[in-house]
């Protein structure tokens, strides 16, 4: 039950998240007492304004208020998945593309399972990173953890 309404949310937001050339980045419905919260993190290159992150919460609330949904109460919560956010597909690199981040790998990689570098190039099962005295290929399968390096 719970798939099939996040699957109808996502459907739902598309239309909106696809106006503003953005992608969500998770989507999550869940009870907290007596409330359903849809949470949505929503991204775009350039990063996604507070401005966008309310017209979404907005054209999704009222569309989930057209259909009638939910019978007791329910809130929509959208907003940016932060700097700091693991980094875990392809899509999420090339968003760091030409920036420092730490990577905690599953397997040891160059005799070492954390890596600093910057990404310089991404694949779609690979990413380049140029630490300080090599370039090393990271496999996209065996990072455990990845997060942009914020100074």
């Amino acid at each position: 039950m719970q798939d099939k309404l996040t699957e109808q949310i996502e459907a739902l937001i598309m239309p909106y998240i696809e106006e503003l050339s953005a992608e969500i980045v998770e989507l999550n419905v869940k009870q907290r007492g007596n409330t359903v919260v849809i949470d949505i993190a929503a991204d775009r290159p350039g990063g996604i304004t507070i401005g966008e992150c309310t017209f979404i919460n907005k054209k999704v609330d009222r569309e989930i208020e057209k259909r009638q949904w939910f019978d007791g109460n329910y809130v929509v919560e959208v907003s940016s998945p932060g700097l700091d956010r693991a980094l875990k597909t392809s899509k999420d690199f090339l968003r760091v593309l030409g920036r420092e981040v730490r990577f905690h790998l599953l397997d040891a990689l160059e005799g070492k399972v954390e890596h600093l570098g910057e990404v310089v190039e991404v694949n779609e099962d690979k990413i380049l990173i140029k630490t300080n005295d090599k370039t090393i290929t990271v496999p996209l399968g065996s990072i455990s953890k990845a997060v942009q390096v914020i100074e």
